[in-house]
């Protein structure tokens, strides 16, 4: 009986805990997705939230190159894994429109309009020094598995090997 009333009990004191770290935890609402913002302009999407931390250097006319002068993939701040490939790439001067087209409604990007600029076996050659195992390469899929598996425009990237090994790398 005392076993049993110990984990009733702990799992009583989490669900409170929980509770009171999201009712203390600020609300943020989803950023709006709009196909006429300027990359430098995130208030467009996100509105009032603070996303930039106190003291950031003013993002106005900022390109991706800029951002990379302090967020390099090798530095301290890097922004891999950070930054969503949405904003990666309307920095670097793609629009919504180039990849999406112009349909109302936004339907997830087709692997082959990723690879008409990154040809996989381009990225392959390029991630050929990840370690354990290049993700451009894998003896599951070779270089065909779908982008959007790993790399999700408008949410954080996932790492889809993790689901049977324990690779250890970051996705931009």
């Amino acid at each position: 009986m005392y076993t049993t009333f110990i984990p009733a009990r702990s799992a009583a004191l989490c669900t409170a805990a929980a509770l009171t770290l999201l009712v203390a935890l600020p609300a943020f609402a989803a950023p709006k997705r709009l196909t006429s913002a300027k990359p430098d302009n995130c208030s467009a999407c996100h509105g009032k939230d603070r996303i930039l931390p106190e003291g950031h250097t003013k993002t106005a006319k900022m390109t991706l190159a800029a951002c990379m002068e302090c967020h390099s993939k090798d530095s301290p701040a890097s922004l891999s894994g950070k930054l969503p490939l949405s904003h990666r790439h309307q920095l670097a001067g793609v629009s919504c429109v180039k990849c999406h087209g112009k349909a109302k409604k936004q339907s997830p990007v087709e692997a082959t309009v990723c690879e008409a600029c990154h040809e996989s076996a381009r990225l392959a050659e390029k991630t050929a020094g990840v370690k354990p195992q290049n993700p451009h390469t894998s003896p599951h899929y070779g270089t065909a598995l779908d982008c959007n598996v790993c790399h999700h425009q408008h949410a954080k990237g996932e790492n889809f090997c993790l689901q049977c090994h324990t690779f250890n790398f970051k996705l931009p």
